[in-house]
C-alpha cells in the first residue's frame, strides 16, 4: 500500500511528465498488469498519470478488461464530478470505484474469472473470445448493479460506500448502457471517431439504431444522439439529429421528448461556463481561463440557436436568456473597471498645462507591479473578448469601453514619447514606456504597437542631444 503522502508525491512527480512519456510508462504498467505482474502498484501509477493520459488518443492506449468494460459509455465520460447527477454524463472518477465495487463485493468470483480471461485474450489477440467474455461481463454486471441500486435508499447507501451519491447514480447509468453493450458497440463501430458533420449515411445508421432501441430498449434510445454529440466537432449539431429522430424542429416540442436529453446536456455545459464567468471577481480574476469559458459559452449558445429554432418563451429559450443576461452583466461589470485599472498603472500627470501646453508625467517611481498586473488582466479582456461580445450580449458596452481605453493609451503613448526626449536623471521613463507597450499590444494589437516602438527607437538620448 502507498500512503496518502507518497501518493501525493508520486502524482506530483508523474504529473510533470510530457504526455508522450506518460503514455509509454502507462503502456508498460498496463502490459505488466495484463501478464499478471504483482510488484508494481498498477492502479496508483495509472491514477497519477491519468491527467496526461486524457490527452492521449484512445487508439494508442493499451486495451484492458476495464477499458473494454467502459466501451458502451465512453462517449459520456467527462472530467467533472458534479454534486447532482447529470443524465448523459458520467465522471471518469466514477469508473474505478464502480469497477472495484463489482470486483470486491457484487460479483467477485465472476469478475475475477472474466477479468483474467479478457486480459489473457487481449494479450494473445483473440478478438472473438474478448467479445464473448466481455458480453458476459456486461450482462452479469448490469444485473448486479441494477439489483444493488433498485431504490433511492440503496443508492444513498452505495454512494456513501463509493465516495459520493453521484458515483452511485453514475453506476446506475453505466448499468443501463452496458446492458445494451453489444448493440451500442456495434453502433460505435459504424460511426467515425470524429465527424465534421453527420453525412446522410451516418444519419441513416443512427436513425436505424434509434428505431431499433425504441422498439427493444427505449431507455437506451436517447443515447444514440449523445454518442453522436461526443463525436461531432460542433457538439450542438446533435440537436438537429435529435430533431430528425423524433421529427421535431423546435425546442418546445423536442424538450418534452426523450431526445431532449441532448439539449439538457448542452445546457448543463452552458451553465458550467456561465457559473465560471459569474464567479469571477471584477477586480481580481484570472483572465485566460475566463476568456476560455467566455469563448466556449459564446460558441455553444450561438450554435444551439442556429441549429434549432429556440423560442424565447420556451423552457430552453428562457434558460438561454437568463444565462446570457448573467454573463452580460458580469462582463459589463469587468469592463466598467478597465479604464480605471489601466489608468492607475500608468504614470500620472504632475500638472496640466494651460491651453495647448503638454502635460508632464510623474516618473520618479517605477511602475507598480500590482497595479500593472490588474491593468494587464483588463487589457487582456479588451484585447480578446470582442469576438464573443455579440453572442454574450455585451457588444455595446464593449465597444464604448474599448474606444475609451484605446484613446487613453494613445494619449499616454504621445506623452511618454515626448518624455523620452527630455528624460531627466532619476526618472523611470523606459520602464513606464515598456509597461505601456505591453498594454498597447494587448488592446491595440501588434501592428500599432510596433509603430510606437519604431518611434521610440528614433528618439535620440538626452545626452546625445545635449552634445
Amino acid at each position: 500500500m502507498i500512503s496518502a503522502d507518497r501518493q501525493m508525491l508520486l502524482s506530483g512527480f508523474l504529473g510533470k511528465l510530457p504526455p508522450h512519456l506518460a503514455a509509454r510508462l502507462a503502456k508498460a504498467v498496463e502490459v505488466d498488469r495484463l501478464v499478471g505482474g504483482t510488484e508494481l502498484p498498477h492502479e496508483k501509477l495509472l491514477q497519477a498519470l491519468r491527467p496526461q493520459l486524457h490527452e492521449i488518443p484512445r487508439e494508442s492506449r493499451v486495451l484492458t478488461a476495464q477499458r473494454y468494460f467502459c466501451r458502451p459509455f465512453e462517449e459520456l465520460l467527462n472530467n467533472h464530478l458534479p454534486r447532482v447527477k447529470q443524465k448523459g454524463c458520467i465522471a471518469r472518477v466514477s469508473v474505478v470505484p464502480v469497477w472495484h465495487w463489482l470486483a470486491r463485493e457484487l460479483i467477485p468470483e465472476e469478475h475475477k474469472i472474466l477479468d483474467r480471461a479478457i486480459n489473457d485474450a487481449i494479450l494473445h489477440e483473440r478478438d472473438e473470445e474478448i467479445h464473448e467474455k466481455l458480453c458476459e461481463l456486461w450482462r452479469i454486471s448490469a444485473l448486479a448493479i441494477q439489483a444493488a441500486l433498485a431504490t433511492e435508499a440503496q443508492k444513498d447507501e452505495v454512494g456513501c460506500k463509493l465516495g459520493a451519491r453521484t458515483i452511485a447514480d453514475d453506476a446506475a447509468e453505466m448499468a443501463l448502457l452496458i446492458g445494451a453493450g453489444p448493440e451500442l458497440m456495434q453502433l460505435q463501430d459504424k460511426l467515425p471517431r470524429r465527424m465534421h458533420a453527420a453525412t446522410d449515411h451516418e444519419i441513416m445508421v443512427m436513425r436505424a439504431a434509434y428505431d431499433d432501441f425504441i422498439a427493444r430498449m427505449p431507455d437506451v434510445a436517447p443515447y444514440v444522439a449523445v454518442i453522436a454529440m461526443a463525436r461531432l466537432e460542433r457538439r450542438w449539431q446533435a440537436l438537429h439529429l435529435a430533431g430528425v429522430f423524433v421529427n421535431q424542429s423546435t425546442d418546445t416540442v423536442l424538450a418534452s421528448t426523450d431526445m431532449g436529453l441532448v439539449g439538457e446536456i448542452l445546457f448543463n455545459e452552458l451553465n458550467q461556463h456561465r457559473a465560471h464567468i459569474v464567479a469571477m471577481r471584477s477586480d481580481d480574476f484570472d483572465a485566460e481561463p475566463m476568456l476560455v469559458s467566455l469563448g466556449a459559452f459564446a460558441e455553444l449558445s450561438s450554435g444551439m440557436v442556429k441549429e434549432l429554432a429556440i423560442r424565447r418563451d420556451g423552457k430552453w429559450g428562457q434558460t438561454l436568456t437568463k444565462a446570457r443576461v448573467a454573463v452580460s452583466e458580469k462582463m459589463e461589470e469587468i469592463l466598467e473597471r478597465a479604464p480605471k485599472e489601466i489608468l492607475a498603472a500608468l504614470p500620472q500627470p504632475k500638472m496640466y498645462g494651460t491651453g495647448k501646453a503638454p502635460r508632464a508625467l510623474d516618473m520618479v517611481h517605477p511602475p507598480d507591479p500590482l497595479k500593472m498586473a490588474r491593468a494587464r488582466r483588463h487589457a487582456y479582456v479588451l484585447g480578446h473578448a470582442g469576438p464573443f461580445s455579440v453572442a454574450a450580449a455585451f457588444h455595446a458596452k464593449f465597444n464604448d469601453i474599448y474606444e475609451e481605453v484605446a484613446s487613453l493609451l494613445r494619449q499616454f503613448a504621445e506623452d511618454l514619447l515626448r518624455e523620452l526626449k527630455t528624460k531627466r536623471e532619476g526618472e523611470h521613463a523606459e520602464e513606464h514606456f515598456a509597461g505601456l507597450i505591453e498594454l498597447c499590444t494587448l488592446v491595440l494589437g501588434s501592428e500599432e504597437t510596433a509603430f510606437l516602438h519604431r518611434r521610440a527607437r528614433a528618439i535620440p538620448s538626452p545626452q546625445h542631444t545635449a552634445a
